[in-house]
C-alpha cells in the first residue's frame, strides 16, 4: 500500500491510500502521524514543497539518523509538533530549485543543511544562533530530512567541500557541531588535556573522540562491547573501558594519574554523573548534552564538589561558525565518518529499532532514492 497525504482546505493533512502518483507534485517520505515507538513511522507519498522567497529546495541524497530523532518521534521533545511530521536533522543533497532572492548557492550544488537553526526568522541574526530561544535541531518543528526533498531557508545551508560520499557526510553534521561546541568551546580542550568521553561508540561519543584528538588531547572512553571498543580505538581513543566489566572511576583515575581528568564529555547523563565527578580533577569540567542514561542526575556529595571547584556545563548543539570549524577538520582528514550501515528510507522503522536496541556502532544513514 502507498500512503498519500493530501492537504485539505483548512490546511490540515489527511492520509489516503494512493494507487497512482502525480509526478512532480509528490515525494516519498517517512512520516509520523502520531507519537510513539518505531511503528508510528510510515513510508508513503506526501506533497513536495516549493521554495518560498529566500528558501531553497534540496533533493536529499542521504539523511543521517540520531538518537534525537527517536525523541522527536516518541513525543518526548514536544507533543505540540504539528502532525503529520517528517523528522531528521542531518541532511546532504543537491540544490534543486531556488526561491526568489537566493544568491549564496547555485542550482546543482551539493550542500549540507545546518543540523539546527532558529525557527523564528526574527532570531536568524542572533549570535551565536544556538543561544536563540527558538533554536532547535532541524526536523523538530519544521519538516526534516527523512524525505526525498526538503525546503529550508538558504541562510542555513553550507556548500559542501569535503568530497565525502553523501552517506558518509550525512552521519556527521549534528554530532560534529555538538562536539566542537562541547569539546572546544565549552570544555576548552587543548594539547595535553586528559579527557573522558562517555559512550565512545555512540554517534556523539565517536565524534567527540575525534575532536579531542584533533585538538591534541588524550582520550579515555567507555563502551559496552568489543566491537564498540574497536571502533573507539580506530577513531583515536588512547584507552577504552568496558563499563559493564570495570570500575570506571578507578580505571580513569589510574589512567589520568595525579589529580584526575581535565574534562568529561558526557552525551549520556543520568547515571553517569557520579562517576564523572569522581574522575574529575579540581577545577575540571563536565560537559553534558544528553539524557539517554536518565533525565535526573545526582551530585553524590556537595562538599567535594564545591571544595574542589568542579564545574558542570550544559551544551546545546552549536553555531554555524563551529560547524565550519568542524568541517575544516573533516577536509584536513582529521575527522571521518563512523558510518555503520546504510538503509533505504523505506526501512526507517528498522533503523529506529536498531537505535533503540543499541545495535548501532557509530551512525546509520538513510537513502531516500534507494529501492
Amino acid at each position: 500500500m502507498i500512503l498519500q497525504f493530501v492537504q485539505c482546505q483548512d490546511g490540515a493533512y489527511v492520509m489516503r491510500n494512493a494507487t497512482t502518483r502525480r509526478r512532480g507534485s509528490l515525494m516519498q517520505a517517512a512520516t509520523i502521524s502520531a507519537f510513539g515507538d518505531a511503528d508510528v513511522l510510515e513510508f508513503g507519498e506526501v506533497p513536495m514543497p516549493s521554495p518560498r522567497a529566500g528558501h531553497v529546495l534540496i533533493k536529499v541524497a542521504a539523511a543521517g539518523t540520531n538518537y534525537y530523532d527517536t525523541l522527536v518521534r516518541s513525543g518526548a521533545v514536544s507533543q505540540s509538533i504539528p502532525l503529520p511530521h517528517v523528522i531528521g536533522s542531518d541532511i546532504v543533497g543537491h540544490i534543486e530549485k531556488l526561491g526568489d532572492g537566493v544568491k549564496n548557492v547555485a542550482l546543482g550544488e551539493r550542500v549540507i543543511v545546518a543540523p539546527g537553526f532558529p525557527t523564528d526568522p526574527a532570531e536568524w541574526r542572533h549570535t551565536p544562533e544556538n543561544e536563540a530561544p527558538s533554536y532547535f535541531p532541524t526536523g523538530t518543528y519544521g519538516w526534516g530530512g527523512y524525505a526525498q526533498y526538503i525546503e529550508v531557508p538558504a541562510l542555513w545551508v553550507i556548500r559542501d567541500e569535503t568530497d565525502l560520499a553523501a552517506e558518509e557526510l550525512a552521519t556527521i553534521p549534528l554530532v560534529l557541531v555538538t562536539a566542537v561546541h562541547a569539546v572546544k568551546t565549552l570544555g576548552r580542550v587543548r594539547r595535553g588535556s586528559r579527557v573522558l568521553v562517555q559512550a565512545g561508540a555512540s554517534g556523539s561519543g565517536s565524534m567527540a573522540i575525534q575532536v579531542v584528538k584533533a585538538l591534541g588531547g588524550d582520550v579515555i572512553t567507555t563502551v559496552s562491547t568489543d566491537q564498540k571498543a574497536r571502533l573507539a580505538l580506530s577513531l583515536g581513543a588512547d584507552e577504552v573501558i568496558r563499563y559493564r566489566e570495570a570500575d570506571v572511576a578507578q580505571k580513569v583515575r589510574d589512567w589520568a594519574g595525579t589529580g584526575g581528568i581535565d574534562v568529561v564529555i558526557d552525551p549520556v547523563g543520568g547515571s553517569t554523573m557520579p562517576t564523572n565527578l569522581e574522575c574529575l580533577k579540581p577545577r575540571g569540567t563536565v560537559v553534558n548534552f544528553g539524557l539517554s542514561g536518565g533525565a535526573v542526575a545526582t551530585i553524590p556529595h556537595l562538599y567535594p564538589f564545591f571544595r574542589n571547584e568542579k564545574r558542570i556545563v550544559g551544551a546545546w548543539m552549536g553555531s554555524m561558525a563551529e560547524l565550519r570549524v568542524g568541517l575544516d577538520l573533516v577536509k584536513q582528514g582529521k575527522i571521518r565518518s563512523a558510518l555503520h550501515k546504510t538503509l533505504p528510507l523505506s526501512r526507517a522503522r528498522e533503523a529506529h529499532r536498531m537505535l533503540g536496541r543499541g545495535e548501532v556502532v557509530g551512525k546509520l544513514a538513510l537513502l531516500p532514492w534507494a529501492a
